[in-house]
């Protein structure tokens, strides 16, 4: 990890663990907007193509702030509101695409089905921006104020099971922050982890979360575990927008920086052998 990412030829996998991509905006409340219109812009969307709705609770707002007191801000936050708004989730037809809406944020989901393979960010890109077309339009068209977006958000779910690049807790130096853990020969044994890392993107134009969770796949009858064990690895960058500038090109600006600090930083931290299980070109380069 000596080498500076930006000298590296940007990572190409041929067949990479992501399981899912989200894309999003968030943006400042719309006093106007109401549960209702939520319906109603679904209603401006083509049927065929998006038939499935469903409800979720508000995701919390998130701001990338870079003050001395920011670093130590990061426990849970209860917010307390006779606000009765919602999020609704619309799925397409072929259930590996998902719109997330609610007062203030705005998200774009690529979910792999089965057999399914990742379109690449670029495709994925495309599809959020017309959505996000069409929901600005429709927030002028029923005239509920200004679209002021405030940050962007780019988030990358990797499912990485047991029999690929990992057999038991004792392979898992393949991901660096772990190099020197969990096993001691002789003393003790790996058995499971959960932790999470942040790092601040230079110029504190973002962060990059990283979490990682050990688990099994799947849940069995009468709620036990059951199914392979596997790694959930989580990277999720975001950065705020500034006001009064431009929002449009700003955010596109911040995915395509969210994007490439993702897979520039997941290409980094795996062994070079992982990243040539994945089919990384030039895998001996990173």
């Amino acid at each position: 990890m000596s080498a500076v990412p930006e000298k590296m030829p940007f990572p190409d996998y041929a067949n990479p663990p992501v399981v899912e991509t989200v894309l999003g905006v968030q943006f400042d409340r719309l006093p106007k907007l109401k549960n209702g219109h939520l319906g109603a812009f679904w209603g401006t969307l083509n049927q065929a193509e998006w038939p499935t709705i469903g409800d979720a609770p508000l995701l919390a707002s998130q701001f990338e702030q870079f003050s001395n007191a920011s670093r130590w801000a990061r426990a849970i936050q209860l917010q307390f509101t006779q606000d009765p708004s919602c999020r609704i989730q619309i799925k397409n037809a072929d259930a590996n695409r998902m719109i997330q809406l609610q007062n203030s944020r705005l998200h774009f989901n690529w979910i792999k089905a089965e057999g399914g393979e990742y379109p690449r960010y670029g495709a994925v890109r495309r599809e959020f921006v017309s959505v996000l077309e069409q929901f600005t339009s429709f927030v002028t068209s029923v005239q509920l104020g200004e679209f002021r977006p405030n940050q962007w958000e780019v988030t990358y779910v990797n499912q990485i099971p047991a029999g690929t690049v990992w057999g038991s807790p004792a392979d898992w130096g393949f991901f660096s922050p772990l190099a020197g853990l969990p096993t001691l020969n002789g003393l003790i044994e790996g058995e499971s982890f959960g932790g999470e890392w942040h790092f601040v993107i230079p110029n504190q134009r973002g962060r990059l979360h990283v979490n990682w969770q050990h688990g099994k796949a799947a849940t069995g009858k009468d709620g036990e575990l059951a199914g392979e064990d596997s790694i959930r690895l989580n990277l999720t960058a975001r950065g705020p927008i500034q006001p009064n500038e431009p929002g449009g090109d700003e955010l596109l600006a911040g995915l395509d920086l969210g994007h490439e600090t993702i897979v520039r930083t997941f290409s980094c931290l795996m062994s070079e052998s992982a990243n040539r299980y994945w089919g990384l070109k030039n895998a001996g380069d990173h």
